[in-house]
C-alpha cells in the first residue's frame, strides 16, 4: 500500500495549519467521503478543489488571527 498518496495535499494542509476535516467541510462533503477520496490518487479536478480549499481556509484563519 502506498502511504504517500496525495502527500502534497496533506503536507500543504499541515504547513498551513488546516485540518483535513476543515477541507471536507469547506468542500461540502462528509469527512468519510473526503477520507475515501484521499485513499486513492485524486482526479485533477478534486486535487485543484482541495488545494484551493486549503488556500481559502488558511486565508480565513490568517484574517481572523487564528494561530497556524
Amino acid at each position: 500500500m502506498n502511504t504517500f498518496v496525495n502527500a502534497d495535499i496533506k503536507a500543504k494542509a499541515l504547513l498551513n495549519g488546516v485540518r483535513l476535516y476543515e477541507i471536507a467541510c469547506h468542500c461540502n462533503m462528509s469527512v468519510s467521503t473526503f477520507g475515501r477520496r484521499m485513499c486513492k490518487e485524486l482526479s485533477q479536478a478534486d486535487r485543484e478543489q482541495f488545494l484551493k480549499a486549503i488556500d481559502e481556509i488558511a486565508a480565513e484563519k490568517k484574517e481572523s488571527g487564528q494561530a497556524v
